[in-house]
């Protein structure tokens, strides 16, 4: 190579690096902007005021939640709560935190649960976890850790269970999966 076509080779490494859009474009998102789904209406929720909560200890008294608002629901000590099924992972009881709420779908269809902590979260219908379809996570995003989608049934109480992690409080909110996911 000559000294021209080296100090060119140089130049034009430099100037590619100063120049901000080619810098961004090599830059992999971080944080909320990680999401590959459309997390707009989830964000959106999870960003504004929430409503305090208790999560219960027992599926028999379990606090009601409603979809398209933000939650910040206390957990109690693991040990102290009956899950009413077997989570989904296995998950050690040492100083992890868990609780449940219960909700309803107004219709058939992909719902979206997004959190703000490492919980493993389970849907629950009449005592049998239902499968997640699908699920994201993003550690830099501080208002949702993670978003996880079920295919849920309208017309009958779901129960949405907490367990595994430490976090004594989790912000929560369920939609509706946008039209087309």
């Amino acid at each position: 190579m000559s000294r021209f076509a080296g100090m060119l080779a140089c130049a034009l490494v430099v100037s590619f690096a100063a120049h901000p859009a080619a810098s961004a474009a090599e830059t992999p998102a971080t944080g909320c902007s990680a999401f590959t789904w459309d997390v707009s209406r989830e964000l959106s929720l999870m960003t504004a005021d929430a409503t305090a909560t208790n999560a219960a200890t027992s599926a028999k008294t379990p606090a009601r939640i409603e979809l398209d608002r933000h939650y910040l629901a206390h957990l109690s000590p693991q040990k102290d709560v009956e899950l009413p099924a077997k989570p989904g992972k296995p998950m050690l009881d040492d100083g992890a935190n868990a609780g449940l709420l219960t909700f309803r779908v107004p219709k058939d269809g992909l719902y979206r649960v997004a959190i703000n902590s490492g919980h493993w979260i389970d849907v629950v219908d009449a005592g049998v976890v239902v499968p997640s379809r699908d699920f994201q996570g993003q550690r830099g995003c501080m208002a949702i850790h993670k978003v996880v989608e079920f295919d849920l049934h309208a017309g009958r109480d779901l129960v949405l269970q907490f367990s595994g992690g430490t976090d004594a409080d989790v912000g929560i909110a369920i939609t509706a999966a946008p039209p087309g996911k």
